[in-house]
């Protein structure tokens, strides 16, 4: 099928979407455009570490790694894709702690700016519908955060930034929500575990096929309600 007549899927987000500590091809995104086939071209648009946040310290630094500055994130909106995947939150929901737990570094503090999570991701869904207005947009309630490796990241916050992303579902009825957090927990503690890379963060190999699983009958039948 020529490209141009494929259905474009650009997958926006974090390390989760962009397949950190995975094999190639073993992304969600990968495994995706595995099973929809032919007629589908999935874009990852993923950047390890970054956050849908966007503030600045008081000194002028910009705190954390915005996600909306990456060079990545402006390929993925200039693609005008026919469905947008967003996977977003799980770097916001953290508070800057050093890994040796000593101290807070307010670079990293993200979680201390969740007041304005809303505004910043509103501006992505913005920003896909100035690009496609007629694109379908679906924004995804993060993975679940077990006891990390790295203690900034703690589930408490991603309680919080959760609560944010249901709201903004609430607030813009264009969008579709689809809940990894929920179905990564229905799944119980034992596949948990075992879906999940030795950082108890990121989801393994397991964790992105379920990923892939749930997003793939919503795609197929966006693409036929788009045709």
């Amino acid at each position: 099928m020529p490209e141009q007549q494929k259905c474009k899927i650009v997958c926006l987000g974090d390390s989760i979407t962009e397949g950190f500590g995975l094999l190639e091809g073993e992304s969600y995104p990968c495994l995706l455009q595995r099973a929809l086939g032919d007629g589908f071209l999935v874009f990852n648009a993923g950047v390890s570490a970054h956050c849908v946040t966007d503030e600045l310290l008081p000194d002028g630094r910009v705190m954390g790694l915005p996600y909306v500055r990456t060079e990545r994130y402006a390929q993925g909106i200039a693609e005008k894709g026919d469905i947008y995947v967003l996977l977003l939150g799980t770097n916001d929901a953290q508070d800057g702690m050093l890994d040796d737990g000593s101290a807070i570094d307010p670079w990293g503090n993200i979680f201390s700016k969740r007041e304005n999570f809303i505004g910043h991701y509103e501006r992505i869904l913005n920003d896909i519908r100035q690009a496609n207005p007629k694109a379908a947009i679906y924004v995804g309630r993060p993975t679940p955060v077990l006891d990390c490796i790295w203690p900034k990241h703690q589930q408490k916050y991603l309680d919080v930034i959760l609560e944010k992303i249901d709201e903004i579902g609430r607030r813009n009825p264009d969008v579709i929500m689809f809940d990894l957090y929920g179905a990564f927990r229905e799944k119980g503690d034992e596949w948990l575990r075992g879906a999940y890379q030795a950082d108890h963060l990121h989801p393994g190999s397991e964790g992105a096929k379920l990923i892939a699983d749930i997003l793939y009958v919503p795609s197929r039948r966006s693409k036929g309600a788009l045709a």
